[in-house]
C-alpha cells in the first residue's frame, strides 16, 4: 500500500541528489500549499544541479563506447541521443507541470517521477517506475564501486586489487550512508564536479602528450557493436529520474525546461569533445597488455604524482557521492512502500525535526542502519565480480535507463495529453518502439560482452 498523500515527503527526500532543494516543504501542509511560481526562481543553481547530475561515471566509458561505433557514428549519434533524451525529458517535465498545477493549493508534496506514473497508469505504473528508479540508482552505485576499486588499484601500483580495494573503502561508505539528511554531503557536489573535470582534462592532456591522432583510415570499427555504444550513451544521457525534483528545487517548475535545454547544450558539447579526443588519442594505447581505448579511460593515465592526485580526487568524489545516490534510491522506495517506511526509514514517525527546526543528524531506528549495511554489502559483492566497466555501463544503460528515458516518458505524455494530434501521438509511439528495440539489442549484446569479458 502506498503511503498517504499527506506524508511530508519533500523534494530533497525524493531526490537527495538535488542540492539546495526548497525547504519550505519541511514545515507541513501549510507550507506545501504555497504556489511554487511565487517563490524565487534560481536558474543558475538549477543549471548547476542539472550539470552536476550528469557528471559521473558515464563520462569515463564514452570514449570506449565510441570505439564500438566509430568517430562519425559515435559523435553524430551522441548528438542525436542527447537531443532525443532532452526531448523526452521535456515531455516528462510537461507532465510534471500539468500534475503540479492540478495539486496547487493542496497539502500534497511536489510530484515525483513515480507520482506521474501513478497519475497515468495507476498503482502498477507507480511500482514499475519505483522499481526502475531503485534499480538504476543501485546500478550506478555499483559503477561507482567499480571505479573506486580500479582507481585505488592503480593508485597503489596494483599492490591492492580492485576487489580488495572496494571492501577497504566500504566502511567509510557505509558510515556516510548513515547520515539522515544528504544536505550535509551537499558541499561535495562542487568538489566532485571539479574532480571529474580535472580528470577529463588530465586524460586528454596525457593523450596529446603521449600519443598522436592517426589517419582515420587506421581506426577499425566493428559496427556490429553499435548496440554497446548505445547502452553507454543511454547510461550517460538518460538522466530522467532527477529532472523532476530539480525542476521543483529551481523555484519555478514551469520555467525550468529552458534551464534544462541550456544545460544539455553545455553537457553535450563538453562530453562529445572529451569522447572524440579520448577515442582518437587512446585508440592505439596499450593498457594491461590490451591495445585500444580502455572501458574506463582513467586507466590509461600513466603512473605519476599528478595522475595519482587526480585518481585520489576521483576516489574521494565517488566515495562522497555514493551515499547520496544510494539514499536517492532508498527514498524512492520509502515514498512508495508503506512497509519499508514503517520499518526501515530513518524516522518512521516523521519526527525528524529537532526543537530548533533543524533535521536530526542520527536515527534511533536500528533497522535503518542494518538495511543500509545489507544493501551496500550486496552492491559491493556484485561490484567485485564485474571486470568490464564498459560492458556493464552499456548493460545498465540499455536495460534500465533507456526504458526510463525513451519508453516511459512518451507513454506518460500520451496519457497526460490525449488531445494531442495524431502526428504527435505517432511520433511518441515511434520513440517508444525505438526505445524498446534499442533496449533489447543493447541488453543482449551487453550481456554477451560481459560473459566474454570484453
Amino acid at each position: 500500500m502506498k503511503r498517504g498523500t499527506n506524508s511530508p515527503i519533500n523534494a530533497t527526500e525524493r531526490s537527495p541528489l538535488v542540492s539546495g532543494a526548497d525547504q519550505s516543504y519541511n514545515n507541513g501542509a501549510d507550507q506545501s500549499s504555497i504556489d511554487q511560481t511565487e517563490r524565487k526562481f534560481t536558474p543558475v543553481s538549477a543549471a548547476m544541479n542539472t550539470i552536476k547530475s550528469f557528471a559521473g561515471a558515464g563520462s569515463f566509458a564514452l570514449p570506449w563506447a565510441m570505439s564500438n561505433a566509430g568517430v562519425f557514428i559515435g559523435s553524430i549519434g551522441l548528438v542525436l541521443i542527447a537531443l532525443l533524451a532532452n526531448y523526452t525529458m521535456t515531455l516528462l517535465l510537461k507532465c510534471n507541470i500539468k500534475l503540479s498545477d492540478e495539486q496547487l493549493g493542496s497539502d500534497q508534496p511536489p510530484p515525483s517521477y513515480s507520482d506521474l506514473a501513478r497519475r497515468a497508469f495507476g498503482r502498477v505504473g507507480e511500482l514499475i517506475v519505483c522499481f526502475i528508479n531503485f534499480s538504476v540508482t543501485m546500478s550506478i552505485c555499483i559503477a561507482y564501486l567499480i571505479l573506486i576499486g580500479a582507481n585505488l588499484e592503480m593508485l597503489t601500483n596494483s599492490h591492492i586489487s580492485s576487489s580488495v580495494a572496494i571492501w577497504i573503502v566500504l566502511p567509510i561508505i557505509v558510515a556516510l550512508s548513515w547520515v539522515t539528511d544528504m544536505k550535509y554531503l551537499g558541499f561535495t557536489s562542487i568538489f566532485g564536479a571539479a574532480a571529474l573535470i580535472l580528470a577529463m582534462i588530465t586524460v586528454i592532456t596525457y593523450g596529446i602528450k603521449d600519443y598522436s591522432v592517426e589517419p582515420l583510415s587506421h581506426y577499425k570499427v566493428d559496427y556490429a557493436n553499435i548496440p554497446l555504444w548505445f547502452g553507454v550513451a543511454a547510461f550517460f544521457f538518460c538522466n530522467h529520474i532527477v529532472v523532476v525534483p530539480i525542476s521543483h528545487a529551481s523555484g519555478d517548475y514551469r520555467r525550468y525546461p529552458s534551464v534544462l535545454n541550456a544545460s544539455m547544450v553545455f553537457i553535450t558539447i563538453i562530453n562529445i569533445l572529451f569522447t572524440t579526443l579520448g577515442y582518437l588519442y587512446f585508440n592505439f594505447a596499450t593498457v594491461d597488455g590490451v591495445v585500444g581505448v580502455p572501458s574506463n579511460i582513467v586507466m590509461a593515465l600513466p603512473n605519476g604524482i599528478f595522475a595519482n592526485i587526480v585518481r585520489a580526487c576521483v576516489i574521494a568524489e565517488l566515495i562522497c557521492s555514493f551515499p547520496i545516490i544510494v539514499g536517492a534510491g532508498l527514498n524512492v522506495v520509502d515514498s512508495s512502500l508503506e512497509f519499508f517506511h514503517n520499518h526501515f526509514s530513518a524516522f518512521p514517525n516523521n519526527n525528524k525535526v529537532c526543537d530548533d527546526g533543524s533535521t536530526k543528524f542520527f536515527s534511533r531506528n536500528w533497522k535503518f542502519y542494518v538495511i543500509r549495511v545489507i544493501i551496500i554489502g550486496i552492491l559491493a559483492a556484485i561490484g567485485t565480480t564485474i571486470k568490464t566497466f564498459g560492458s556493464y555501463t552499456s548493460l545498465i544503460g540499455s536495460l534500465m535507463l533507456a526504458i526510463a528515458g525513451f519508453v516511459i516518458p512518451p507513454l506518460l505524455y500520451i496519457r497526460f495529453f490525449p488531445e494531442q494530434s495524431k502526428l504527435s501521438t505517432t511520433v511518441h509511439i515511434i520513440i517508444t518502439v525505438f526505445g524498446v528495440a534499442a533496449t533489447i539489442l543493447g541488453t543482449y549484446q551487453s550481456i554477451d560482452a560481459l560473459i566474454k569479458g570484453n
